[in-house]
C-alpha cells in the first residue's frame, strides 16, 4: 500500500459543505473537533488568525486547516469572495499520528496543484445547479479535493517529521505495517526492534526521533484508532476487544477511556448521533433543492 492510501485508510474522512456563495463581510470559524476546507474561486479574501495575523488572497486558492484552530474570513471588497466552505471530520478522532504529522494549515493556489482546478470547477457547477442530491455530491467532491491536497503534501515532502517521514523510512515503514496487520499479536518493543533490524535502544531512539512518541504509546493509539473504525461498523465490543489486542473487555475499556476520555459505548453513542444528524441535514437540504 502506498503512503497516500495508508493515510486515507487511517483517517476515515467525512466532509460537510456548509456554505457556498458570495462571502461579504466577516465570518468566524471556531467549531471544535473539525478541520476546514475553504475554496476561493474569485474575489479578495482575508484570513485572520486568532493572533490577529492576516493573509490576503486575491487568486483562486484552497485553504486547508486540519485542526480546529479558530480563524476568521473576510470578503474584502464590495463584491465579496465567491467561496465554498466545508468542515472536515475524522471519525477516528484528532488524536491520530497521521493528523499530527500534517501541517496545521496549508494555503495552495489552485494553479499549483495539477488537476485541482478541474475538481473545483465541478464543485462550483454543482453548487450553482441546485439539483437533487447536491449536498451529498458536493461533500464527496470536497473529499476528493482533500485527497488531492494530501497527495500534494506527500509528494512535496512538506512534513519533515512524523508519520509521513516514518512511512518513507524503510525500517519504520516495516514496523508500521507490522503494527497495523498484527494488532492482536506480539507488538512488544523487542519484537518491533527485530522487525526494524535494530537493537532495542537504537530502535526506541529512532522511533521517538521520527514519530515524536514512544513505540508503546504509538501501539496503543493504533489499537484505539482501529477500535474506533470497528465500532463504527457496529462490530460487537467483545470481538473488537480481541481484534485490537486486549485480553478482556475491562482492559480495553480502560485503555479506550484513557485515550479518548470516554468509554467505547459512550464514544459510539456520540459518534452515531453526529453521523445521524449529518445524514438528516443532507437529506433535508436535498429535498429543498
Amino acid at each position: 500500500m502506498d503512503r497516500l492510501s495508508y493515510i486515507l485508510d487511517q483517517l476515515n474522512v467525512n466532509a460537510g459543505v456548509f456554505f457556498q456563495g458570495q462571502l461579504c463581510g466577516l465570518a468566524s470559524f471556531e467549531e471544535e473537533g473539525a478541520g476546514y476546507i475553504h475554496v476561493l474561486r474569485s474575489g479578495v479574501l482575508d484570513i485572520i488568525e486568532s493572533n490577529k495575523e492576516q493573509t490576503t488572497l486575491n487568486e483562486p486558492t484552497m485553504i486547508f486547516s486540519v485542526r480546529s484552530e479558530p480563524h476568521q474570513l473576510f470578503g474584502a471588497n464590495r463584491e465579496g469572495a465567491e467561496m465554498v466552505c466545508a468542515s472536515i471530520k475524522f471519525q477516528t478522532g484528532a488524536k491520530n499520528p497521521v493528523l499530527e504529522a500534517l501541517p496545521s494549515r496549508v494555503v495552495l493556489p489552485l494553479s499549483s496543484v495539477q488537476g485541482l482546478t478541474a475538481f473545483v470547477d465541478v464543485l462550483f457547477s454543482e453548487a450553482e445547479a441546485a439539483q437533487e442530491g447536491r449536498e451529498a455530491i458536493m461533500n464527496r467532491l470536497v473529499e476528493v479535493i482533500f485527497v488531492n491536497v494530501l497527495r500534494h503534501i506527500v509528494s512535496e515532502g512538506e512534513t519533515p517529521k512524523g508519520m509521513l517521514s516514518a512511512l518513507a523510512d524503510k525500517p519504520l515503514s516495516k514496523v508500521l505495517k507490522c503494527i497495523d496487520t498484527n494488532l492482536n499479536g506480539d507488538l512488544s518493543v523487542e519484537k518491533l526492534a527485530e522487525v526494524a533490524t535494530m537493537s532495542r535502544s537504537t530502535f526506541i531512539q529512532h522511533f521517538k526521533n521520527v514519530l515524536g512518541l514512544a513505540p508503546g504509546e504509538y501501539v496503543q493509539n493504533a489499537r484505539i484508532s482501529a477500535a474506533k473504525r470497528l465500532i463504527l461498523k457496529d462490530k460487537p465490543m467483545s470481538i473488537i476487544c480481541f481484534d485490537v489486542g486486549y485480553e478482556d473487555a475491562s482492559g480495553f475499556s480502560r485503555a479506550f477511556k484513557k485515550n479518548t476520555g470516554m468509554t467505547p459505548r459512550e464514544w459510539k453513542k456520540l459518534n452515531a448521533s453526529v453521523t445521524e444528524s449529518e445524514n438528516t441535514t443532507v437529506k433535508n437540504d436535498s429535498n429543498v433543492a
